[in-house]
């Protein structure tokens, strides 16, 4: 192929001429990052014109729902290693959805404003850099949080925890699979575009580049994996799209956190089986030791047994009526770690929409993360489950 191997191949599908010369303004304006771009103005002159080696974008323009979900499927079908970003003047939320379930990776909107453009086509550079330079087989350390009812603060451990290992230099994503009630992104302040659910329904066909598309950075540099928004989409995540999620995420990361709740079957017994440890939160109050203890004896039913289960003491305080060393003979195991009580600190942080472990370093929260974040890294690197 004539492209140097450093630039993009960019294939411009769009009806409109004008449209067209103004995308093809903005293009220009990379310069050297664009080493070919080729206009087409309907979807078989466009397959006539990409080259041999195929073109590392196509910009597709989408007049109707049904055709560009065709067209998409079509080019990924057949070009596996092209992105697809999508052109259309819808902006519903349907659109959007359908056709990153197509497989697409961005969709931007008419009029096509230049910086949304740009900053699409230096993400896909991005990932095409993280692709070449990160080793084929990394096989990442999956560590689960786990409390069936909630309330004992499993996501402030999860999202923490996380940002401790990711301020290490680890390459870290954060994977909310309570999939009716997750708190991730509402932790963090943010509002993502794509979520579990854009991802699932490409089951069979999940690659890096497309997980990478559609995980968001928060500021902090953690990386996140959001459960879905709608409670219908929810509902039909299965156990096999999430053993493909976590299969590929090892692929890419170093450490996956899954953040779980909800009922001991489905996609979370999917995560807790692709698991290298699972991480039972509960507190020092005794329905919170007693629902503990039926789960875990259930837990060990399944096959998850203390070998990989491990116990985490949250909220703790020397004045407790209960002790750390009366919980763990109510529950038969040892305290993995016990989280001091800080409450302000962690609603503080909350309302920042910051991790507690950069917005308050000193807090005694951020300690015990630093501590299981070392238990963790020393135990991967052991290769102790």
């Amino acid at each position: 192929m004539f492209i140097m191997a450093n630039t993009l191949s960019i294939i411009l599908l769009e009806s409109d001429t004008r449209t067209a010369g103004e995308i093809v303004t903005i293009l220009k304006t990379l310069g050297d990052a664009i080493g070919m771009i080729r206009v087409a103005a309907e979807i078989q002159e466009l397959v006539r014109v990409i080259p041999s080696g195929e073109p590392h974008i196509v910009l597709l323009e989408v007049k109707e729902i049904e055709q560009g979900v065709k067209d998409t499927d079509f080019l990924i079908s057949q070009f596996p290693q092209t992105t697809v970003i999508v052109i259309a003047s819808e902006k519903t939320p349907d659109w959007i959805l359908r056709l990153i379930r197509a497989g697409a990776s961005e969709y931007l909107t008419k009029p096509v404003i230049a910086a949304e453009l740009t900053d699409a086509i230096k993400n896909v550079t991005r990932l095409r850099m993280q692709n070449n330079s990160e080793p084929a087989s990394t096989n990442g350390t999956v560590i689960s949080m786990y409390n069936p009812s909630g309330g004992v603060g499993t996501t402030t451990i999860a999202v923490n925890l996380a940002a401790t290992l990711a301020a290490s230099g680890n390459n870290v994503v954060l994977v909310d699979l309570n999939l009716f009630n997750g708190d991730v992104t509402a932790f963090l302040d943010l509002t993502p575009r794509y979520t579990l659910s854009s991802v699932t329904y490409r089951q069979g066909h999940i690659d890096a580049s497309f997980l990478r598309s559609v995980i968001v950075m928060h500021p902090s540099g953690l990386q996140i994996l959001s459960a879905p928004i709608d409670i219908g989409e929810a509902d039909e995540i299965t156990p096999g799209q999430i053993r493909e999620v976590i299969a590929v995420l090892k692929k890419i990361f170093t450490y996956i956190i899954i953040d779980t709740g909800g009922e001991l079957f489905g996609c979370n017994l999917a995560a807790f089986g692709s698991s290298e440890r699972i991480l039972f939160v509960t507190v020092l109050n005794l329905p919170a030791l007693r629902n503990a203890k039926k789960y875990l004896a259930a837990m060990n039913n399944e096959g998850l047994g203390p070998d990989k289960v491990k116990l985490i003491i949250n909220r703790q305080t020397p004045k407790d009526d209960i002790k750390v060393a009366d919980a763990e003979k109510v529950l038969g195991c040892k305290a993995y770690l016990s989280v001091p009580n800080a409450y302000l600190d962690v609603k503080t942080s909350i309302n920042k929409g910051e991790p507690l472990v950069t917005s308050n370093p000193r807090s005694p929260v951020a300690k015990a993360m630093e501590n299981l974040a070392r238990q963790v890294v020393q135990e991967a690197a052991g290769g102790s489950r």
